[in-house]
């Protein structure tokens, strides 16, 4: 059947070799591609026999075939939401493509640009061995998918699209970037992504806001000093991390009406165990609760079993000072500092080998 189908397709795309390479691909060749994929084989097949009839050194129609295979995978992929098994088949033929490229730029405007680079950017860290999920956009919020957060990908994404002379996706992965800025805050990875869009991206009202964004985090960045916003212990003793100087700080940033964090703090407690009699880190928590539960924090500190390290508390009715020295937009968050009151990461990995890794290299 396989290669009847190849056969049929080489006699409708006999011309092509003919053609100049600018030019679109075929009515005969956009029809092929226009139908719904119930598997991925049936997509490989249909690429890889459009491929035959055109040959490699065809660049431009090359390109248009690759970013129609793209573009089918993806929304196979993206139906079943990553759970046929048959999708990792579509990743091994997957090609990198330019995306500063006239015949990419030209297909992306006849689609969904921003759908067009999930699909591209999902398949491409498929290749590398990713799972779906992992591989899948972080950047874009919905409901088919649960949220994650953002990861090696994602940054690369952004440092790939801002590097091309793409246009259109500058402006898509600009507005993306509105949500994550505003309201997840700015590792020290996503704020490496500002330079690119300083120096590759136009001018423009949208770039100006963005860049304004990642500025306010820049006090947060590795090697500044960390902020000493005065806070209160369960005794009502004012407290600052200042105090603390000459030792690392490990900060757990929580809040008595969060189920993640109060799900978390075993974790961070056990991490407080391994380090128990080292002189050289102290574990402290922060909550942002407000004043008037101050007796809740009390209590819940209590029944959590967490009296055995310091825990601090800002004891203010709106916004602390706390929060937006550090630019607190939700929790749980994890802060590290050095012995020297200098930050290493105000946005620190959760509890878990990462975290570990962070205090390791820090208290060396």
């Amino acid at each position: 059947m396989i290669s009847y189908i190849k056969t049929l397709l080489t006699v409708a795309i006999a011309g092509i070799m003919l053609m100049s390479c600018d030019k679109p691909l075929p009515p005969q060749v956009d029809t092929l591609w226009k139908k719904e994929f119930t598997a991925a084989q049936q997509i490989i097949d249909t690429y890889d026999s459009i491929r035959t009839a055109i040959g490699d050194d065809n660049h431009g129609l090359h390109t248009k075939n690759m970013c129609h295979y793209v573009w089918n995978s993806g929304e196979y992929m993206f139906r079943c939401r990553g759970k046929n098994e048959d999708i990792y088949q579509l990743a091994q033929y997957f090609e990198e493509l330019e995306l500063s490229d006239d015949s990419l730029k030209s297909f992306i405007n006849c689609h969904n640009p921003e759908r067009f680079a999930d699909h591209y950017f999902t398949l491409k860290a498929m290749k590398r061995g990713d799972k779906f999920d992992d591989a899948r956009d972080g950047l874009t919020i919905t409901v088919f998918y649960p949220i994650r957060g953002l990861n090696h990908n994602d940054y690369n994404k952004l440092k790939e699209v801002f590097r091309s002379n793409n246009e259109v996706l500058h402006k898509v992965y600009l507005e993306k970037l509105r949500f994550p800025l505003g309201n997840s805050g700015c590792n020290e990875e996503m704020y490496s992504v500002q330079p690119i869009i300083k120096e590759n991206v136009a001018d423009s009202k949208l770039k100006e806001e963005i860049l304004g964004l990642f500025e306010r985090y820049s006090i947060l960045m590795p090697g500044r000093v960390a902020p000493t916003p005065d806070l209160k212990d369960v005794n009502g003793n004012t407290r600052t991390f200042a105090e603390f100087r000459g030792k690392v700080l490990v900060i757990d940033v929580w809040a008595t009406w969060c189920s993640s964090c109060l799900a978390g703090m075993p974790k961070y407690m056990a991490l407080r165990d391994k380090y128990k009699g080292n002189g050289n880190i102290e574990f402290i928590t922060v909550s942002i609760d407000r004043s008037n539960v101050k007796k809740l924090w009390k209590s819940t500190i209590v029944k959590k079993g967490m009296e055995g390290m310091i825990n601090l508390f800002p004891d203010c009715a709106e916004q602390s000072q706390f929060e937006s020295d550090y630019h607190i937009s939700g929790v749980p968050r994890y802060i590290v500092i050095d012995k020297n009151g200098n930050i290493v990461s105000a946005f620190a990995p959760p509890t878990g080998k990462g975290l570990e890794e962070l205090i390791t290299n820090t208290l060396k």
